[in-house]
């Protein structure tokens, strides 16, 4: 198990069937003899950060956190079984922490070895939240809800993949094999935003990406992003970052 990491510009994944490109504000999470292929496009410089846990390492972190002392006391060394689904996650909380400490203590030759068990811990708690995202989708019975939830998901990475696309809701709801409306509520219930506000978040997160790591013009950064209006653009950089566009670039 593995987790990618991207320090300054993005790169993109492969993995199965789906692409992420994962940049300073996201990181990804690969499964155990999951395949995968790693494109870094010519341009600025890329710095990426990936930490490999050596098998059975989470996978014991999660049974030591979840089970009770009397069964991990009777059988310590069973082994247990781990998977995280592949999509693009936000870099905060716990293991954003602990990615930039163990990337500090990689630089100056520390010992990362608390960091192993810090990321370990994240991503139990990554799993929890999982089942947390499960239990707030609007369905009665348990399967609906996991199922519900895995299209919400599928349609959340195609999201991801076609950031700058003009996708419009009908489009990614049949992507995710459900109807718009059915989708728009499952997405609002388990994120707590709007599919819309979701891909202008993560469009204006790479904007102020590009904006901090290169000189391209703004213009261009505004089409580049999947506007298609220069001022609707700075109207909507302003109300997430308190500053224009050439303000915001004019900070670096």
């Amino acid at each position: 198990m593995s987790i990618k990491a991207v320090v300054k510009g993005s790169a993109e994944w492969r993995a199965g069937k789906s692409r992420f490109e994962v940049d300073a504000a996201s990181f990804l999470v690969l499964n155990d003899l999951q395949s995968y292929s790693m494109t870094i496009a010519p341009g600025p410089p890329v710095e990426t950060f990936c930490v490999f846990f050596e098998r059975g390492f989470v996978e014991d972190a999660w049974r030591a956190s979840s089970q009770r002392d009397v069964a991990l006391l009777d059988d310590p060394e069973r082994a247990a079984v781990l998977g995280f689904e592949e999509l693009l996650r936000p870099r905060n909380g716990r293991i954003d922490r602990a990615l930039r400490r163990m990337r500090e203590l990689a630089s100056l030759g520390g010992d990362a070895e608390a960091g192993f068990y810090d990321l370990a811990l994240g991503l139990v708690e990554l799993r929890a939240e999982h089942g947390r995202e499960i239990g707030r989708v609007p369905a009665a019975r348990v399967s609906t809800r996991r199922e519900l939830h895995a299209r919400v998901l599928k349609g959340r990475q195609a999201m991801d993949e076609m950031l700058t696309e003009s996708l419009p809701l009908k489009n990614i709801a049949r992507l995710a094999h459900l109807s718009p409306f059915h989708f728009h509520r499952a997405f609002c219930a388990v994120f707590g935003e709007t599919p819309h506000a979701y891909r202008t978040r993560r469009r204006l997160e790479r904007a102020a990406r590009l904006l901090e790591e290169t000189d391209v013009p703004v213009i261009d950064v505004c089409l580049d992003t999947g506007f298609e209006s220069a001022g609707s653009f700075s109207t909507l950089f302003r109300r997430k970052f308190g500053a224009s566009p050439t303000q915001f670039r004019s900070r670096k």
